[in-house]
């Protein structure tokens, strides 16, 4: 007989293509995802995969299996999604999706007045720099850097977000304020990695970059905006969240190293919960009555 708990932990790993990375993407040990993989073997009477060293590939079964799995995650997930769309109470747990630089601190204040209007709602928010799928109920809202392409999702264009130059005071009096692009060079800069800096345009990745000296690199906006705070070198920022710090001093002022426009994104069916509609309503509203602070216009 086989167990959905099997499959579901199955279709992960043939997503993912490995033990370990299914193991990361569902926050449980290998061991553990091997017992599931041996107990849905064992039912089915046959192998679904063949262990290679890159991973995992499907035999023909998990090809199959793969498919009904599927179709069967989707059906789950649809109907959590009616019933969820159906309820009227102001209560449970809501999920919201968004990138740490905005979620950790800015976000968990100015949620605040929902939590005090709403006491039985549980905010729930999940900070992550991928984007949450919300068909498979990762997350029954997301605030995203990018316009949605699923079809089945609703989305509202919020705001633009902008990135400038940074650094700490201490910074600007030791080693002075750039006033033009090529000032930069003779200054320690912080990077970020190459993942992020694809995202930037030709142009304002040259003006960034230059010859620059890295002081501090990371793939983390936490540990750039720590590192700007702390006198490491220059480095962009959230004008949002940069603009309010007393001790950081905006440099190139006429600058925008990045730019993204913000989307609220949920489902048609889980906004007529209340309780997710309510969310939804209040961080629309929020992110607008705060788009100077996100563009950096005070």
């Amino acid at each position: 007989m086989l167990s959905w708990d099997d499959l579901k932990y199955f279709l992960v790993m043939a997503e993912q293509g490995s033990l370990s990375a299914a193991a990361k993407k569902l926050n449980i040990s290998q061991p553990t995802l091997s017992r599931h993989l041996t107990a849905l073997e064992n039912a089915a009477g046959a192998s679904v995969f063949i262990r290679t060293r890159s991973g995992l590939e499907k035999t023909g079964l998990g090809e199959q299996m793969m498919r009904y799995a599927q179709d069967m995650r989707d059906n789950v997930h649809a109907l959590e999604r009616v019933l969820t769309g159906h309820s009227t109470s102001l209560s449970g747990s809501v999920v919201v999706s968004c990138i740490e630089s905005i979620g950790a601190d800015w976000l968990v204040s100015n949620t605040r007045p929902f939590h005090d209007q709403y006491p039985g709602i549980t905010i729930d928010f999940k900070l992550t720099e991928v984007s949450s799928n919300i068909l498979q109920r990762e997350a029954d809202i997301a605030i995203r850097l990018y316009q949605p392409q699923e079809k089945d999702l609703v989305a509202r264009k919020t705001v633009t977000m902008n990135y400038g130059f940074y650094a700490s005071k201490e910074n600007i009096e030791k080693h002075g304020k750039p006033t033009n692009p090529n000032q930069l060079k003779h200054h320690k800069q912080i990077f970020p990695h190459d993942e992020i800096l694809t995202m930037l345009s030709r142009d304002i990745r040259h003006t960034w970059r230059g010859n620059a000296h890295a002081s501090f690199r990371s793939n983390s906006f936490s540990a750039m905006t720590a590192a700007v705070r702390e006198g490491y070198g220059i480095g962009a920022q959230s004008c949002l969240q940069a603009d309010k710090d007393p001790n950081l001093v905006r440099v190139l002022e006429d600058r925008t190293i990045f730019s993204a426009d913000l989307w609220l994104v949920s489902h048609p069916e889980l906004r007529r919960s209340a309780s997710i509609r309510a969310m939804y309503d209040f961080m629309g509203d929020l992110l607008v009555s705060n788009a100077k602070g996100f563009a950096g216009t005070k």
